[in-house]
């Protein structure tokens, strides 16, 4: 890891010691808060993202199907 100096106000100072705030680690967090996510987390959420979607899918295609048996095919458009 890199080492950086900071500067800060005296009164956020005494805020970081009043608090017991790890200084590093707040900086570190709101950087990381402030960049654009990796490729290997914007993946990680794609995927996540399409698991959730598949089960939200199966689980109303079996209503969809339910529900077609009771009142019927919907009606198509016609040209």
């Amino acid at each position: 890891m890199d080492r950086k100096n900071i500067t800060i106000r005296e009164d956020q100072s005494e805020w970081v010691e009043n608090k017991q705030v790890n200084l590093s680690q707040l900086v570190q967090e709101a950087i990381d808060e402030a960049m654009d996510p990796s490729d290997s987390e914007l993946a990680r959420a794609y995927q996540e993202n399409a698991d959730h979607a598949a089960e939200v899918n199966e689980e109303w295609s079996h209503i969809s199907n339910g529900a077609n048996k009771h009142l019927g095919e919907p009606p198509r458009d016609r040209e």
